[in-house]
Formats: structure tokens, C-alpha cells, sequence
């Protein structure tokens, strides 16, 4: 499966004229049918529209550096929490794991966390908690292995005995993949798997300490302009193809708790998660997330952003950690989403 590139070259053109764009410091993030179908307005202002009859209007919301924290970011900057008579403080982490133990202690009412590490944990039974809104799904641009133009990585099974980056043991990144080199016949187990962090890929590999490295934005461009490292090889097709990468939970305790806030929740998230898939709207909130300027953010391989929560989807995050040693808990995640009831 070779990636063709050929198709890049305005890409690269712009990538050039973007050369002297700095990172500034991105944090690294790294993943029945529940529909958000509350009735509300395009521009979320479904339901009363104010706080009364919620049982907490002041909630604390806890964000990642990444594209998959663009919903909440955008229903804060358009005012749609406010039109559900929410009034939210927004908390950045580095990773969703570091945010769980406030999620537990009660400082956070909700948080984005990437589903491999939460349906790790809910199989662990180390987090009682649901997926309220789902946050992004990759695509076969935006996660990517990526390697210096005379690797001669173009394929699977290029990458028998290479060192790839995978951010972290049992990341997302492993696990894509070794389902890329199983659908192509390649032993999963044939590659050197080094957990280097998203960041501190593309200089590894520069280095020649890694031969390749699966890469997510905006380290996948920046990548390209300051290392000259390209993409090789598609790992978000196929089998993985548009798999969920992050969402918003809650414990269990605060959706039974706050059935009402959650849902006000919900409804405002839906136009921001809209917004979300326009350029245009998604560009004046993703430098902050990014790190980098607005001219290296509108490089960036945008990722997909659902309005709707799918648990037949996110059971194949469950499904890519049962078949590539993530975890043996058996998951049905139709008991670990929560619905947004009709109006």
C-alpha cells in the first residue's frame, strides 16, 4: 500500500512558505446506538435556552491540545454553551489519563480523553464513567507513519525490523499499526515498536534513532517543514478507516446525578461539533489548540468531528484492543454511552 504523494505538491509549495512557522510548545494528545438527537436550533439554543431546571449551571470542562478538543473550545467561543444556560470554565491537560483523577475528585465535570486509555480503564474498573460526547474520528491523512524521503518505507512490509515511533506502549499508534501490517499479511510483531512521544518523533527520526514514526497533527506538518520528513504509509484505512479517536465523558455518578446538565451539555455541543468540520470556523480556534501560527494551522490534515455518538463505531476501538493485546475485557459499549433524550 504504497501512499502516493505525487498529489502534494501545492501542499509542499505552502509547507515552504510556512517554513519559518515555530511550535509554541503544543501539548502532545494523543483516541445501543447513542444519537445526540435533543431537539435544538442550528445554532444550539434548543431547550429553555437558560439555566433553570438544570441541576449545575457552572461546570468545569477539561480540554486537550488537540483537534479533538475543537467542540468545546468553538461552543465557548460562539456562545452555545451560554444558550443552554451553561456558564463553563475550560481546563487544559496534557493527556486524558492525567485528567481522570479530577474527573474522580470532582474538579472536572467533564473531560476529553483519547478511548483507547478510557476503555483501558473501564476494563481495569479504575473509571466508572460514559462517553457523553464523541469528540474526533482520524482519517487517512491526518494519522500517518511518516520517514525521510529515502527511507524506502512505501509499504507494510517495509516495515519489517524498522523502529517506529508509537508514542507509547498500547497507544492508538501501535495498534493501527499492527492492524495495517496484519490486513496486509505482515507479522504485527515483526517491527520494533519504541514508545517516543508525538512530539519528539520527526527529531528521532532525523537523528536516524527511528526509521519511521506513526505522526498526528500538528506534528505531522511541522514535521515536514523542519525535518523534510513526508507521509509513507496509511495506517487509518481499510478496517481502521474514520476510527474514533477521543470524547467527552463524565462519571456515571454526575450523568445520574445531573441528567439535565449533561444534556444541556450535549445540545450545545452539536453545532459546535458542526462548526467543527468548517474550515473557516475550526481555524480560529486551532492555532490555540495546535501551538503553532495560523499560517502553519491552515496546513494541518483536518480530522472528522461526528455530531453523534455511535457505540457501533467506538466497538471497534474495543474490537482493535482485543485483537492486538490491549486488553481481554469483554466491553459491550452500548453500556458506557450516554443518550440525549428527546425534548
Amino acid at each position: 500500500m504504497t501512499l502516493n504523494i505525487g498529489a502534494a505538491t501545492t501542499r509542499r509549495r505552502l509547507l515552504r512558505l510556512a517554513l519559518g512557522a515555530t511550535v509554541a510548545g503544543p501539548l502532545a494528545a494523543s483516541a445501543g446506538c447513542s444519537v445526540l438527537n435533543g431537539s435544538s436550533s442550528p445554532d444550539g439554543s434548543g431547550g429553555s435556552g437558560g439555566s433553570a431546571g438544570l441541576e449545575k449551571s457552572k461546570i468545569t470542562v477539561g480540554i486537550l491540545s488537540s483537534q479533538g478538543s475543537a467542540g468545546a473550545k468553538l461552543a465557548e467561543k460562539f456562545g452555545y454553551f451560554a444558550k443552554q444556560g451553561l456558564e463553563v470554565t475550560i481546563k487544559p491537560f496534557t493527556a486524558g489519563p492525567q485528567a481522570v483523577p479530577a474527573l474522580l475528585g470532582g474538579e472536572l465535570d467533564f473531560t476529553v480523553i483519547n478511548y483507547v486509555s478510557f476503555f483501558q480503564a473501564v476494563a481495569a474498573k479504575t473509571l466508572d464513567a460514559k462517553v457523553v460526547v464523541d469528540g474526533n474520528a482520524a482519517n487517512e491523512n491526518s494519522v500517518v507513519v511518516v520517514a525521510k524521503p529515502d527511507s524506502g518505507i512505501a509499504d507494510p512490509k517495509d516495515l519489517v525490523g524498522k523502529k517506529v515511533g508509537i508514542q507509547a506502549a498500547q497507544s492508538v499508534a501501535e495498534l493501527l499499526v499492527r492492524a495495517t501490517l496484519k490486513d496486509h499479511d505482515v507479522d504485527p510483531n515483526s517491527v520494533h515498536y519504541l514508545p517516543v512521544t508525538f512530539p519528539n518523533i520527526p527529531a528521532a527520526i532525523a537523528k536516524g534513532e527511528l526509521d519511521a514514526g506513526v505522526e498526528v497533527e500538528p506534528f505531522l506538518t511541522t514535521a515536514e517543514q523542519k525535518q523534510g520528513l513526508q507521509p509513507v504509509l496509511k495506517i487509518v484505512t481499510g478496517a481502521t478507516a474514520n476510527l474514533p479517536q477521543t470524547g467527552y465523558i463524565a462519571t456515571t455518578k454526575f450523568v445520574n446525578a445531573h441528567p439535565k446538565t449533561v444534556a444541556a451539555f450535549q445540545r450545545a455541543m452539536i453545532p459546535a461539533q458542526t462548526d467543527a468540520a468548517d474550515r473557516s470556523k475550526l481555524s480560529q480556534v486551532l492555532p490555540e489548540l495546535s501551538g503553532v501560527d495560523q499560517a502553519t494551522a491552515s496546513l494541518l490534515n483536518i480530522d472528522t468531528y461526528p455530531t453523534s455518538v455511535n457505540a457501533t463505531q467506538l466497538q471497534r476501538v474495543v474490537t482493535l484492543l482485543q485483537n492486538y493485546g490491549g486488553m481481554t475485557a469483554q466491553l459491550d459499549v452500548k453500556d458506557y454511552v450516554v443518550s440525549t433524550p428527546q425534548a
